[in-house]
This record gives C-alpha cells, sequence and structure tokens, in this order.
C-alpha cells in the first residue's frame, strides 16, 4: 500500500481539498482527510490536482503503430505507452475499414490481450466496415459494404472486453442492429448520410452514441436537421468530439455545449500512429499521409485522423473558455466510463472516478498550468 497526500482531487463529479489517496495492488483502497500516520510510502502531490486517467475510446495508433498494420500485443503495448505520457491510461483500439482477414486478426488480437489483462486495453472500436461511402472520410471506399454482402460471424468472435461499433444507420437494417446490441455491442453512429428521422428510428432501436459529431455525417441544416441536429436534441446521446480546432471550429463546439449537456460529450483524439514520434509521414492501405501543421493529411487534403491527445484536447477545450475545468475533466475521462458502463461499483471494471474500489488510474496535473506532473496506470506510477 501506498498514500497520495495532500492531494486536490477531482473524483469525477467535483473537488475536493486536501484529501490522502490509498492504494493497495492496483485499486484504491480508501479516500481521508486525514494525514498519515501508518508507515507506509508517502507521494506529497503539495496541493497539485488528481484526477481520473484519461479514457480514449477512439485511439488509432501512437508510437509509431497503426492498429490496423499491427494487430499484435506488442503494437497495442507500443501504443499504450506513447499515449501514457500524455495521461491516456485506458482506451478502445480503433480499427477503421479494412479487409475481413485483417478485422479477423484485430478481434482476435484484441481476445488475448484482455485474456493476458494488457494493462488499458479495455475492448475495441470498430469504425466500419459499414459506413455511407458519400460520408467515407479517409476509410478505403474499396472496403466499405454493408452485412448483406458478407459474412458477419466474425464479429461475434469476441468474446470479452469492450464492443463498440460505428456505422451508418441509414444503410443497415433494423435485424442486425438489434443482433448487435443483443450480443453487447454499443453501437455509435457515424461516416453516416441519416436524415434527422432516419437517426431517431436509429436512436429507438439502441443506437447510443456519434463518433466525432460534425465530421463525416450530415450537417444540421435549415430543412433537414441531419445526425447533428438529432443528436443535439436528444438528452440521452452520447457525442464524441475531436477538439483539434481542424475538424471542429471552437465556435461550433461551444453552440453545442449551449444545446446540449456537456455530460454527454466525450472528447477523443482519434489519434495516429505518429503520436509520441517525429514521423512525417505515415500510410492508410495505400494512401500516404503527411504531418503538416498539426494536422495529418493526404495527397487530396483530407484530414487522416487527428494529431492530438486527449489531454491536448483538455487544454484546447479549457483554454478556449468552453467548459468549466470540472466539465472538461468529466469529458476526459467520466464521461467516456459512464457510456461504456464502467463508471459504477458493480460494475467488473470501475474507472472514470476516484472512488473506494475504483482502478488506480490517475493523471496529477500542476494546479495553475495544468502541466502533467505524474500518471499512475492501476497503480503503477508510470515514467515520464
Amino acid at each position: 500500500m501506498f498514500c497520495l497526500a495532500n492531494a486536490l482531487v477531482f473524483n469525477g463529479e467535483k473537488f475536493l481539498k486536501k484529501k490522502q489517496i490509498y492504494i493497495k495492488d492496483n485499486s484504491i483502497a480508501d479516500i481521508s482527510s486525514k494525514k498519515n500516520t501508518k508507515k507506509i510510502k508517502e507521494i506529497d502531490l503539495n496541493g497539485n490536482i488528481l484526477c481520473p486517467g484519461f479514457i480514449d475510446i477512439q485511439l488509432n495508433g501512437g508510437g509509431g503503430v497503426f492498429f490496423n498494420e499491427s494487430q499484435t500485443i506488442s503494437g497495442l503495448k507500443q501504443i499504450m505507452q506513447a499515449h501514457l505520457s500524455f495521461g491516456t491510461t485506458s482506451f478502445l483500439p480503433t480499427f477503421i475499414t479494412d479487409d475481413n482477414s485483417k478485422i479477423i486478426l484485430a478481434i482476435n488480437c484484441i481476445n488475448k490481450a484482455i485474456q493476458q489483462k494488457i494493462p488499458g486495453i479495455l475492448g475495441v472500436h470498430l469504425e466500419g466496415p459499414y459506413l455511407n461511402k458519400d460520408k467515407k472520410g479517409i476509410h478505403p471506399v474499396d472496403f466499405i459494404r454493408t452485412p448483406s454482402e458478407d459474412k458477419i460471424d466474425y464479429l461475434f468472435q469476441l468474446i470479452s472486453g469492450i464492443k463498440l461499433i460505428t456505422l451508418a444507420p441509414e444503410k443497415i437494417n433494423h435485424e442486425f442492429l438489434k443482433k448487435l446490441i443483443k450480443n453487447n455491442f454499443i453501437i455509435f453512429a457515424g461516416h453516416s448520410n441519416a436524415t434527422c428521422q432516419q437517426m431517431k428510428d436509429a436512436f429507438s432501436l439502441g443506437v447510443k452514441g456519434i463518433t466525432h459529431l460534425f465530421n463525416a455525417c450530415s450537417p444540421l441544416g435549415s430543412r433537414e436537421p441531419g445526425i447533428v441536429g438529432a443528436a443535439l436534441l436528444n438528452d440521452e446521446i452520447w457525442c464524441g468530439i475531436i477538439a483539434d480546432g481542424h475538424h471542429v471550429c471552437f465556435d461550433t463546439l461551444k453552440l453545442a455545449f449551449k444545446a446540449k449537456s456537456k455530460r454527454k460529450f466525450i472528447l477523443v483524439s482519434d489519434a495516429m500512429a505518429p503520436i509520441g514520434t517525429n514521423l512525417k509521414e505515415f500510410y492508410i492501405g495505400n494512401n500516404k499521409i503527411f504531418v503538416k501543421e498539426g494536422k495529418y493529411l493526404d495527397a487530396a487534403g483530407t484530414l487522416a485522423g487527428s494529431a492530438i491527445t486527449v489531454y491536448d484536447a483538455l487544454l484546447n477545450i479549457y483554454q478556449n473558455n468552453l467548459a468549466s475545468l470540472e466539465e472538461t475533466l468529466q469529458m476526459t475521462s467520466t464521461n467516456a466510463a459512464q457510456c461504456l458502463g464502467i463508471d459504477n461499483p458493480q460494475s467488473s471494471i470501475k474507472k472514470g472516478r476516484i472512488l473506494p474500489g475504483f482502478d488506480a488510474d490517475f493523471v496529477v496535473l500542476e494546479k495553475n498550468t495544468l502541466k502533467i506532473m505524474h500518471v499512475f496506470q492501476e497503480g503503477k506510477l508510470h515514467a515520464m
């Protein structure tokens, strides 16, 4: 056991001053206002902020590794290590539209990672392949398809972990949606040109959220509210956002935050392989992607994921006065955990809050600058 002493704790809902957090093994044993009198190791945080470790539900790569091109345990570990330095302690490795054989490799890799209890790997996010070609973004059009065109049994080979899939509801029949939900998939709409009514129907069937709201989806219009309008009108729907200033204008985010509770927004990175490296280019399939001015672009100028981490998104939201610090921190972790169903004492995985019994995943931020000082994953201090 050890103690994180004299912390300004953000527990997922509010700040608590001068708290001592006791960690045993990989979880939180106790939270107390009393000074430690036991002979255990103590780390004095000097009144700095202790918040839940960041959770990224849309993360394609990092450390030079792109999950689509490296469906291996070593590759997942390399991605995790790259993002740990930026405060992300848990994530859903995200596999974008590709050939079926590679998706099966990715699923097998995730199954092994969950079985081996690789720290930080929560499950998988399959972004595609059941998308709308009209909103393909950077996804390779040759691999976009509908469930009726191929065998879908591979999807149900995911035996454990959190399973999130992004699809275009207007391209999917209702029975397939119901089958996914029956098999414990969380469904997000994305890369979709659905109408507002089609989205209302999808929500009623169990679609739970929107992948990178405003990007690769039908916009809010005067006569057709589209996916954006449908998402902002529905109080229960989760919205992932890429807050890099390139995918979405900060004023647009400000407007969205006025229309809908900030508790339903989740900061995602949509990060690619160059994070944590000096790479100047990489590939998505045969498409060469260039690193330019804080963006990843192909030769046609299409955005290819983002060049930020969840921590960068946190700074962008807070420093642009789009949300309070409490609300921003919730968007980095607590909201994602709630969306994934891992934020309560009854869940088998307990993340996104600082409460007794929860996993000891923390980020220590300097109270004035928000600079990352320490990162703990499952009770272990990450070497910065």
